[in-house]
């Protein structure tokens, strides 16, 4: 199944968590799986109906208890708070994925070390709260893809652990980046980093060609009251297609003057900055000289970004540009357990039917490191 985001007013980890709730998943053994948290003694959850102008939806609060210690956690605390539960492998994998960009983000912000960044607010019980639940109930719903809608910011200031701040939040603005967003008269924060971390980190798409079939809808309400209906509507769909659909650009030049260390290097960058795919090929120039053609895939929103990469970190001087239509197999990641450790397996699907599987290589790599033996030995069962 997949999941569309369509983000009305704005978007917070509790509104994700509200609308989230409202898919068909078991509340009860929802609020078993959160209760295994070490620090399940410090909140409660609470589920409730509100409206937003005339739009009723979910209205999820993460109530702290009386009694509850007040602690700035960084991230290595909070990783072993989601180590140390009984959620699924899938859902620590996406939880702790949603705090390292969240604590890469605020670390820009502070010009410090990840490993130093106390989140303050980021790091409150509700926010944890509200991303470990996003994870497991993404989860439980059985969730592969996520795309989400064109993003509102509003603007203004803020008070914060620091001071004052502007909005949208420094790290919110850093979470974003590469994403399609638009600019509203909204004297608020419509999008909270812990928001922009989810869309972050759960890898979420934009896309505006979907062909869906829908399954289930709900809708998760803010807590501020704007002129617009400040919701969130969470859409789960099937693709109409057996394929992924969708336009790609294929950027490319020619490099007769690099050293293979520097090509190798600009590769991965151009992997770190989001490309889909880059390669090399040999090819001849003009007065013979042997040279190399690279040629990097992408998506449309990030090709800009990505061209800048090519400039700064290759010697070209020009970029080629040619948008080309993918057609793609729909695919799933399975989550598998060996006697050393869980692994992902990607399945791929033409419709209903699976045709090819494949674990992960960089999973296959840890576990052949944790047992001394190389990853060709590996036995996988």
């Amino acid at each position: 199944m997949n999941l569309y985001l369509d983000i009305v007013g704005g978007i917070s980890g509790d509104m994700m968590l509200s609308s989230l709730l409202g898919l068909g998943v078991n509340y009860d053994r929802f609020i078993e799986v959160m209760s295994t948290l070490s620090i399940s003694d410090e909140f409660e959850i609470s589920l409730s109906q509100a409206s937003k102008g005339a739009i009723g939806g979910n209205k999820v609060d993460v109530i702290l208890k009386e009694d509850a210690p007040f602690v700035h956690r960084n991230l290595s605390d909070i990783i072993n708070i989601i180590d140390n539960s009984e959620i699924s492998y899938r859902a620590k994998y996406m939880a702790r994925k949603i705090f390292t960009v969240l604590a890469e983000a605020e670390a820009k912000v502070h010009l410090a070390k990840i490993e130093d960044v106390h989140f303050h607010e980021v790091g409150a019980v509700d926010s944890i709260v509200d991303i470990i639940g996003t994870a497991v109930l993404i989860d439980m719903l059985d969730i592969e893809t996520i795309y989400c809608s064109e993003i509102p910011l509003g603007s203004g200031f803020t008070w914060s652990q620091h001071g004052k701040i502007p909005l949208p939040a420094p790290a919110t603005l850093n979470l974003l980046e590469d994403m399609k967003v638009r600019l509203t008269n909204l004297q608020a924060e419509t999008v909270t980093p812990t928001g922009a971390a989810i869309l972050k980190g759960l890898n979420a798409k934009q896309a505006s060609n979907l062909s869906m079939m829908i399954k289930k809808t709900s809708i998760g309400c803010g807590t501020k009251n704007f002129d617009i209906p400040n919701i969130l509507r969470a859409i789960l769909f099937q693709p109409n297609d057996y394929y992924i659909r969708e336009k790609l650009a294929v950027l490319s030049c020619n490099l007769d003057d690099m050293t293979g260390e520097l090509m190798g290097n600009a590769m991965e960058e151009l992997f770190d900055a989001g490309a889909l795919d880059v390669w090399f090929s040999p090819i001849m120039m003009k007065k013979s000289r042997p040279a190399y053609k690279l040629e990097v895939l992408t998506t449309m929103h990030q090709k800009e970004a990505i061209s800048n990469v090519i400039f700064e970190q290759t010697t070209t001087l020009g970029i080629r540009e040619q948008i080309i239509d993918r057609k793609s197999l729909k695919r799933k990641m399975r989550y598998h357990k060996t006697e050393l450790g869980s692994i992902r397996i990607k399945e791929a699907y033409l419709g209903d039917k699976k045709i090819n599987q494949k674990p992960e290589f960089e999973d296959l790599k840890v576990l052949a490191k944790k047992k001394g033996v190389t990853v060709r030995s590996l036995n996988i069962k």
